[in-house]
């Protein structure tokens, strides 16, 4: 069996690879050959299928962080005839899965089919958004910051949210398609609470929030509001009271965490390039796409709350709420639209191979 701290590395440069080789392909290509791509679903999926197993029987290790809490939470179920009670009360879908799991598999095996729904749900969003490029789209996802720790430490907030991510690709269907989507919300609610924002944000966009326009000034008010007012905003949304998880915006800090507080600029950096692109493509170029509207706008709304508790202890916690969309809404005016011509593919791969060091820089510099 491979040592579990080599599973990151591994990960990375595996990823990496078919990256470089996924990007040699597309350089040269122009935005029409791009858009009609080729069918490589199959690939995509076996790829998908392989990361999901291998990660989900990984060791029980604490290089892997919350793996060792979920797995003594397992093995309380095991031992009860009921669903052990946790704070996390209400979140019933996802309690009641694992003691259902607990009664018939070991703990290897629930790892498995939790990453396989979170490998997969992300890998059935790809194929919907966009069909003819499922391989390069899943790679933007794979090679995403946090995805594979998603897979490993905050397992069942990824897939809750690889769950909304399918939702996304059902919303601006038909009538069947948005019950689905309904359908997809209400499960991810029930596996993560937190979901509810990005959501929220969701249905925003599909009602009031039509305009890329309101929701990027939203966002630039959301700047301007954290740095006038700070630590106050957290402490308002604390108070809420909707999900326990928001007192950690008022917590203090383990300093061996990624928690540092004061307004993270650097990450502030790294949220908005998907919005500097939007801004690009929706306003400079003026490029209309309903779903890419629908994606941008979720994100950006998304990110805009976490940008006002920004400043607050573990607020990385609800920028996962805005970045797990991150991948998709790069990759799909990339993958979709016309935004350069004939340098289409060049500037889908510099983007991507970004995107990829990014990550690879960042697990560098933690040690992961």
């Amino acid at each position: 069996m491979i040592e579990a701290k080599y599973y990151s590395a591994i990960y990375i440069y595996a990823v990496i690879i078919m990256t470089v080789m996924v990007c040699s392909k597309l350089a040269n290509s122009n935005a029409r050959k791009i858009r009609s791509g080729e069918n490589n679903f199959g690939l995509a999926a076996i790829i998908t299928l392989i990361f999901a197993i291998w990660i989900g029987m990984r060791p029980v290790a604490g290089v892997f962080g919350d793996t060792i809490n979920y797995a003594h939470v397992y093995h309380l179920h095991e031992e009860s005839r009921t669903p052990v009670d946790s704070r996390e009360l209400g979140e019933w879908m996802w309690t009641n899965f694992m003691f259902y799991c607990s009664q018939n598999m070991d703990v290897s095996m629930f790892f498995t089919l939790v990453d396989i729904g979170y490998f997969g749900c992300t890998l059935w969003a790809c194929k919907r958004l966009m069909p003819n490029n499922v391989l390069a789209a899943m790679l933007f996802n794979l090679g995403a910051y946090s995805f594979f720790s998603y897979s490993t430490n905050g397992l069942r907030n990824g897939l809750a949210c690889s769950v909304v991510l399918l939702a996304l690709s059902f919303a601006n269907g038909n009538v069947r398609q948005k019950v689905t989507a309904a359908v997809l919300g209400f499960i991810a609610i029930n596996i993560h609470k937190t979901t509810a924002l990005p959501l929220l944000m969701l249905i925003l966009s599909l009602t009031c929030i039509r305009s890329f326009k309101w929701a990027y000034g939203f966002w630039l008010f959301s700047i301007l509001l954290s740095l006038l007012f700070g630590n106050a905003i957290s402490d308002i949304f604390a108070g809420l009271g909707f999900d326990d998880r928001l007192s950690y915006l008022t917590d203090e800090a383990d300093e061996n965490t990624f928690s540092s507080t004061g307004f993270r600029w650097d990450f502030l950096l790294y949220s908005m390039m998907p919005i500097v692109l939007g801004y690009y493509v929706v306003i400079k170029r003026n490029i209309t796409d309903k779903t890419y509207t629908l994606l941008l706008n979720t994100y950006t709304l998304s990110n805009a709350f976490w940008i006002m508790v920004i400043r607050a202890n573990y607020s990385n916690r609800f920028a996962y709420l805005s970045w797990f969309m991150y991948a998709m809404v790069l990759a799909y005016p990339l993958l979709r639209l016309d935004i350069w011509g004939p340098k289409q593919g060049k500037n889908l791969s510099l983007i991507m191979l970004g995107q990829i060091g990014f990550t690879w820089f960042m697990a560098a510099i933690l040690g992961k």
